[in-house]
């Protein structure tokens, strides 16, 4: 487990990776996402989607990245946010296809304090990547995120 005591005294460690684990999507799983946040007919029909561009049952765009954050990154770094800031650069590089081994990672690519000091603002780098397919990146964003600067983790 990581020292936060340690990394905010010295400020957040530009440049490491943090692994966030690894994930395949089911098609139930797809399907009650897509119910409640992409109802879009290649998200919740396999027919559908098979006839679509897709050629199958692919994730909506947001699915990884919100399992991955609420399951991993909130649980790692959740009691350090003061505030999120933004969502830059979310790319979709490819679908993720049902039953498709996804693994996700973040980056903290950079850090700044704020003027008094209480405070650091991070961006975070997330990429997501197909296991399958010789790690081929399928989607990447960068989140900005404001964390307390005074934070002991046991």
């Amino acid at each position: 487990m990581f020292n936060f005591g340690l990394m905010l005294e010295t400020n957040w460690p530009v440049g490491k990776r943090f692994d966030l684990g690894v994930k395949t999507f089911t098609e139930k799983e797809i399907i009650s996402y897509a119910k409640q946040f992409d109802p879009l007919p290649f998200h919740l029909n396999r027919k559908a989607a098979e006839s679509s561009r897709f050629k199958g049952l692919v994730c909506s765009g947001g699915q990884a990245f919100y399992h991955f954050y609420v399951n991993a990154w909130v649980p790692l770094f959740g009691e350090t946010v003061e505030a999120g800031l933004g969502i830059k650069d979310w790319k979709f590089l490819a679908p993720i296809y049902e039953n498709e081994k996804i693994e996700a990672a973040c980056v903290i690519q950079s850090s700044r304090l704020t003027k008094d000091s209480a405070f650091c603002i991070n961006r975070w780098e997330f990429t997501f990547n197909s296991v399958k397919v010789n790690e081929k990146q399928v989607q990447y964003l960068l989140l900005d995120v404001m964390h307390q600067n005074s934070y002991n983790y046991e």
